[in-house]
Parts: C-alpha cells; sequence; structure tokens
C-alpha cells in the first residue's frame, strides 16, 4: 500500500463545508419558499438570508461530494478492498442508521408540534415507519433521511462505483487517463466537467438530490485526485475561477429559471447553472491549496468534531429554532441566537460523546484518550475524519 501525504486543504475544506450546514439551515429558517426545507420556520421571509442560502447553494454540496469522491481515491491508495469496505460501513452506515431511526423522528414530531398538530409521540413514531414517505422530506410525518441523504449517498456511490474505482487505482486505464489529464490541464478546461453533469441533471429523480448529478460530481472528485496536473491547473486558474464564480452567481441572481424543458436556451441555461457549482468549486479548491494547506490544532480539533456534529445538528437546530423563532425580536437577531446556541449545543453534545465508548463507535470517532496522540509530519492519509 502507498503512502498518502495528507492534504489539508482538503482537511480545512471538508470541516468548513460540513459546519457550514448550521448557519444554512438557519438561513432557510427566515425563507418562506416550501422548496427550502427545514422543520422549524418563522413567518416572515428576510431577503438578505434569501440571497446568503442561495450563495451557499450554489458551491456547498458540490464541494463536500468533490473531496469525498477525492478521499476514496487517496483511501484505495493506502488500504485493501476489504478494509475500505468495512471503514465505509462503520463510518457511514452505522451514523446514517442512528440518525434516521432515533434523531429525526423526534425532530418531524417537533414540525408537527409546530404546525399545532395533536398527535402523540408514540403515533408518529409509528408512522414515520409505516406512513407512505411520498418526497422524502418528511413533512407529512413519514419517514425522511433529511439531511443525512449526503451520508447515504456517499455509503451507496462509495460501493456503487467501487469496481470502477479500484481499477483505476490499479492503473488499468492509466493511458487513457493520462491523454485525459493532457486535454484538461489547459487553461479553464476543467469547465467541460459541466457538460456531462448537465446531461444528467436532465433526468429527474429525486429533484435538486439527483443521485445521477451528484455521482457525476463525486466521481469527478475522484478523477481530480489520479493526477497531480489537475491540482496544478486548478492553482494556476484559480483567480479566474473566482471570478467566473462571483459573475456567475450574480448572473443567475438576475436570469429567471422559466425556460421550457427541452428548449435550447433550456439546455444552455442548464450548462451555465452547472459551471456556476463547479467553476466556485474549483476556484475554493486552488485558494486553499495555496493558502490553507497546513495543519493546526484548531484544525485537528474540528476536523474530527464535525462528522458527530453534522449527523446532530439538524435535530439541534430544530429544537433551539422551535424555541427562539417565538421571541418577540428582529430576525436578525434570532438568526444570530439560533447559529450560536446550535453551535455551542452541538460541540458540548461531541465533548460528551468522544469520552463514551459507545457512544464513539455510532458516530465513528476514536475515544477520548486517543485524540491526543500527536500527528506525524507526514501522515498517512486515512479517513477517521469525514469520509
Amino acid at each position: 500500500m502507498k503512502q498518502i501525504i495528507r492534504r489539508y486543504d482538503l482537511d480545512w475544506l471538508r470541516t468548513i463545508g460540513v459546519l457550514l450546514v448550521i448557519p444554512f439551515h438557519s438561513l432557510l429558517m427566515f425563507n418562506m419558499n416550501p422548496g427550502a426545507i427545514v422543520y422549524i420556520k418563522d413567518t416572515v421571509n428576510v431577503k438578505l438570508f434569501n440571497i446568503l442560502d442561495r450563495i451557499i447553494h450554489s458551491f456547498h454540496m458540490p464541494l463536500l461530494f468533490v473531496i469525498a469522491g477525492m478521499s476514496v481515491y487517496f483511501s484505495l491508495q493506502c488500504r485493501t478492498k476489504t478494509k475500505y469496505i468495512n471503514e465505509r460501513l462503520i463510518k457511514l452506515m452505522i451514523p446514517a442508521l442512528f440518525g434516521c431511526i432515533i434523531l429525526n423522528p423526534v425532530m418531524t414530531y417537533i414540525y408537527l408540534i409546530s404546525k399545532k398538530e395533536n398527535s402523540s409521540f408514540l403515533n408518529h413514531l409509528l408512522g414515520f415507519f409505516t406512513k407512505n414517505p411520498g418526497d422524502f422530506v418528511g413533512l407529512t410525518g413519514a419517514f425522511t433521511p433529511a439531511h443525512l441523504w449526503f451520508v447515504i449517498y456517499l455509503l451507496i456511490f462509495s460501493f456503487v462505483g467501487l469496481p470502477f474505482f479500484i481499477k483505476i487505482s490499479k492503473g488499468d486505464f492509466n493511458n487513457l487517463l493520462f491523454k485525459l489529464g493532457d486535454f484538461l490541464e489547459k487553461p479553464l478546461r476543467l469547465i467541460l466537467a459541466a457538460i456531462p453533469v448537465t446531461i444528467l441533471s436532465a433526468i429527474n429523480i429525486l429533484g435538486d438530490k439527483n443521485p445521477l448529478v451528484y455521482f457525476a460530481v463525486f466521481f469527478i472528485g475522484f478523477l481530480l485526485a489520479t493526477d497531480d496536473r489537475y491540482q496544478k491547473a486548478i492553482n494556476r486558474d484559480k483567480w479566474i475561477y473566482l471570478i467566473l464564480s462571483m459573475v456567475f452567481i450574480y448572473l443567475k441572481f438576475n436570469i429567471p429559471d422559466t425556460f421550457e424543458p427541452g428548449s435550447p436556451v433550456w439546455c444552455i441555461y442548464g450548462i451555465f447553472d452547472t459551471s456556476t457549482r463547479l467553476v466556485s468549486v474549483f476556484a475554493l479548491l486552488g485558494l486553499a491549496n495555496k493558502f490553507i494547506n497546513k495543519n493546526t490544532r484548531v484544525l485537528d480539533y474540528l476536523s474530527k468534531a464535525s462528522f458527530p456534529v453534522y449527523v446532530i445538528h439538524m435535530l439541534i437546530n430544530t429544537m433551539v429554532g422551535f424555541c427562539i423563532i417565538k421571541l418577540n425580536i428582529i430576525p436578525e437577531i434570532k438568526y444570530i441566537l439560533i447559529v450560536l446556541i446550535t453551535f455551542a449545543a452541538c460541540f458540548l453534545i461531541y465533548e460528551l460523546i468522544k469520552r463514551i465508548e459507545f457512544w464513539c463507535y455510532i458516530f465513528a470517532i476514536k475515544p477520548v484518550q486517543k485524540l491526543s496522540e500527536k500527528i506525524k509530519p507526514k501522515e498517512i492519509y486515512d479517513e477517521t475524519k469525514l469520509f
């Protein structure tokens, strides 16, 4: 097995991206669009918050899936197939099952209470597992994976693509991949990855959680890790990607998405929309590699805490929001309180979790006594941080 030097820039991006879910979901509490799904909402629509959540949405999930795909490549370089499968099951499946079975029914029950529905928790719990889940958002009290759809997708993608990932890792497609690298390392050509992603997005499956689209993004991340030339090309073009991402996001705010499905303009807009997401990711990958590719104690702590915080945050955020939105204060203060209290509560719970071996197993983290081990200057890449 190869030794892979840890990419601390990816750790930073992954950790920041995961923790960003708290301010992002808190923003959605003040977005009256029914498509902006959270389980507690205020009664006012705050335009500034709507703008911020749209900006975050433009890069957030693609960034996490790209990094997850890169992590799969690094993992397969220093693990056997069996060890890789075992780790994925332990680190992804167990926390996802716990969240879906234990945490999410409580969260959706709080939602029903907020809507003045008179039902006991026992009846709700029964309905959670027996009602028709429909679109899986859980607003009817039926089953929902809620935010854990991301973890479930990672688990599925990791296994569905595994035979192909292993072949690539063994070098079966070296000639093809080398030629692909020759072509895509040229300035801005990585944007062409938007074309296959756009084609897949035309297949309407689960709306903005289209698994085909996110698997394509996941696979793009895997490919980016196979050749150092991709990161060098991203580093070279990072400022252009940053400028393009800002221009594209601005245009998205000013171009109404009202085109007839299947029309040429609709296709062009689809490529533009996907390009906006990927260009933003490339900009972040380049800037992070240049400026924050180093380890710190803060990163070491937050990267270990981020996954447990991700699993529990939605329930905590819902509980906090349920209490705060009732206060007779301006939305901006409500938002700040919701974010701060949610962060504080999540990290407090994490501090308790990491001290109890059973909960460490459930949340796929190392017990507290192992957290103080020193990190070697050239740490072998592993997936204990999240993906």
